[in-house]
């Protein structure tokens, strides 16, 4: 039995955008070696939604200005222009969440991918990733049904799954995003928590 990797993180957390391309190589790398699970960890949900305005357009340019310091992403025109410059934008953590959760169902193999393909549509284009719409289409670009996934989407059984994910992020312990979890003869540990580089996750992951 393999032991287990656990990624918690929030499709519309700036950090763990940065973490993309590392979190998705590590995966095509030990994907033999573990089993890897995506929680989404619930970031921007109930009481916690947001509407964009000044004020925290200002804060998120800030931490983005560190987010491509540190990690060499880049946030695209569309989303400072669409989202950050907006006065009524929408920041929902939910739909994101519940379409990594139908996705990692669907096709769990190409999950990573599915993320890092919703994290560009937001943190590069700046989609409104409020509607069904914009997760269907890229579902259907790694072969989904788009029929199939909105039915699924829309259902009140991923409503529940998708609170379970946010739960169990937080049995976990997991206090902030992205975090990488080790899962060894029913053993958690913590093995990475914010960015962290290619080169030494990939060294805990071989040793381990």
């Amino acid at each position: 039995m393999k032991n287990k990797i656990y990624y918690v993180m929030d499709t519309m957390c700036g950090w763990c955008y940065g973490f993309s391309d590392v979190i998705t190589r590590i995966h095509k790398n030990h994907k033999d070696k573990y089993d890897f699970e995506i929680i989404p960890g619930g970031m921007w949900i109930g009481d916690e939604v947001k509407t964009m305005d000044t004020r925290l357009g200002e804060f998120i340019k800030t931490s983005n200005v560190r987010v491509e310091a540190l990690t060499g992403i880049h946030f695209g025109e569309g989303f400072n222009k669409n989202v950050l410059d907006s006065s009524d934008r929408i920041l929902d953590s939910l739909p994101g969440a519940k379409a990594v959760v139908l996705f990692q169902k669907l096709n769990k193999d190409m999950s990573f991918d599915f993320v890092k393909k919703i994290q560009e549509a937001f943190f590069v284009n700046g989609e409104d990733m409020n509607g069904i719409s914009i997760y269907s289409k890229i579902a259907e670009s790694f072969g989904v049904s788009k029929e199939d996934f909105e039915k699924k989407f829309l259902s009140e059984e991923l409503m529940e799954e998708t609170f379970e994910y946010f739960k169990k992020g937080e049995k976990l312990g997991v206090q902030s995003f992205p975090t990488i979890i080790l899962e060894k003869d029913n053993k958690q540990t913590i093995i990475a928590q914010g960015y962290s580089n290619f080169k030494g996750l990939d060294k805990i992951l071989l040793e381990g």
